[in-house]
């Protein structure tokens, strides 16, 4: 199971202080628990997406408000702050990641040679589209809600798929 995002540290929360992206909506990180090769370990994996404003974050954790983990950090609350950092040190029994990849032409290039198979078979299976053989089928990489999905164009149409549908 792919994995690409980066482990949220200490030094990020400064930065996006910094950069006015206050707001923090925290969710259940699914894709790190189902790599866990202890499955005994109570470790809570979190997923954290940053946004500028307040509404934003609110319509991120309204896709994800049955996540019972789904929750708005905002991080110039010095409640949240303590928390967060609370959570960052070791031993807390979280795991937090940052909804971010280190790059997006790496992870689409990832994504184009582990999966373009499986992308082929779900064009064949899924839709309409008329493609040779030999033919490239290049995905594009969008993040939302926390989710991974992939864009395939085919002349005009495209479709946006769950990556999850594909791995």
């Amino acid at each position: 199971m792919l994995q690409p995002f980066e482990e949220f540290k200490q030094t990020y929360i400064q930065r996006l202080i910094q950069l006015d992206r206050r707001y923090l909506v925290s969710q259940t990180y699914y894709r790190m628990k189902e790599m866990d090769a202890d499955p005994a370990s109570s470790r809570i994996n979190l997923l954290f997406s940053d946004y500028v404003e307040l509404g934003e974050a609110r319509l991120h954790l309204n896709a994800v408000k049955k996540d019972r983990y789904a929750a708005i950090i905002d991080l110039k609350n010095p409640v949240h702050l303590d928390k967060i950092r609370e959570m960052l040190t070791e031993g807390s029994g979280y795991r937090m990641f940052f909804a971010v990849v280190r790059s997006a032409k790496e992870l689409e290039n990832l994504v184009n040679n582990r999966y373009k198979d499986k992308l082929k078979q779900y064009v064949e299976k899924q839709t309409n589209w008329r493609i040779s053989r030999d033919a490239i089928v290049k995905p594009t990489i969008q993040l939302s809600f926390g989710e991974i999905f992939i864009i395939l164009k085919h002349g005009n149409q495209h479709i946006r798929i769950k990556f999850e549908e594909i791995e």
